[in-house]
């Protein structure tokens, strides 16, 4: 059964889900409206205002890869936007956000629980900006948007919240019997696919080539000059506004 837990104050609603996992049952969801230390990846800080944007966090225990966590929660977002805002056309940058044109609308963040060297489950928390205004888009430190500053309207975050959760667990369900169907749509919102981009592993260093496809597992095929290659993990993924044309 899924449960929606609502909370007013956390530091980080993924921190909450892996500390309580356990008290809550497999495909709830932990939502606060005011978040104290939001996390991205790669250490960055997730900047909300009181009740202005989703931030929430979703606890699987039940996936076969870990990867899928991030791959459900990425097809949901683009179906909640796809619902919403059809006109925006949103897409996946890999690994795990969600743009409009060359701007950042929402970012997740997939977490492994891990007890006696068994992993327990996933958590994978989403930040997507909402009600958010110019001021706290700046703040984030890279190009940002919101739906409010996209479309000039206010949304309810409360509403958008539930939906979201709704899609997300009948996308859970489908990817525990049919995880092909999940990572096929996954791949097809990932339309960076065939771009030229530039990528900075974790240790900073930068490469500049084709992102060719997505393997089932998740790795990026990464085609430079010197070759392709399988990239599970990378500091960050820059692209091209002028070569963003789908």
């Amino acid at each position: 059964m899924c449960v929606h837990l609502k909370l007013d104050t956390v530091d980080s609603t993924n921190t909450y889900a892996k500390t309580h996992y356990r008290e809550l049952p497999d495909g709830s969801v932990v939502s606060a409206r005011i978040q104290t230390a939001g996390r991205g990846r790669v250490g960055r800080k997730w900047h909300s205002g009181s009740g202005l944007d989703i931030t929430a966090s979703f606890i699987f225990q039940n996936l076969g890869q870990p990867f899928l966590a991030g791959a459900i929660t990425g097809v949901a977002a683009i179906g909640l936007l796809e619902e919403t805002v059809p006109e925006l056309a949103p897409f996946l940058k890999w690994p795990n956000d969600i743009y409009v044109r060359h701007f950042k609308l929402s970012g997740m963040l997939s977490e492994a629980v891990w007890e006696q060297g068994k992993m327990q489950c996933i958590i994978c928390g989403i930040g997507m900006n909402v009600n958010s205004g110019e001021d706290l888009l700046f703040s984030a430190g890279q190009p940002a948007v919101s739906l409010y500053s996209l479309t000039g309207r206010h949304f309810d975050v409360d509403f958008l919240i539930e939906r979201l959760a709704k899609i997300v667990n009948r996308c859970y369900i489908i990817c525990q019997q049919y995880p092909q169907d999940v990572f096929s749509q996954w791949r097809e919102y990932n339309r960076l696919i065939g771009h030229r981009i530039e990528v900075v592993d974790p240790s900073g260093k930068s490469m500049c080539g084709v992102f060719r496809d997505v393997s089932p597992d998740g790795a990026m095929i990464f085609e430079t000059e010197d070759g392709v290659r399988r990239l599970f993990n990378c500091g960050d993924v820059k692209i091209n506004a002028q070569s963003l044309i789908f």
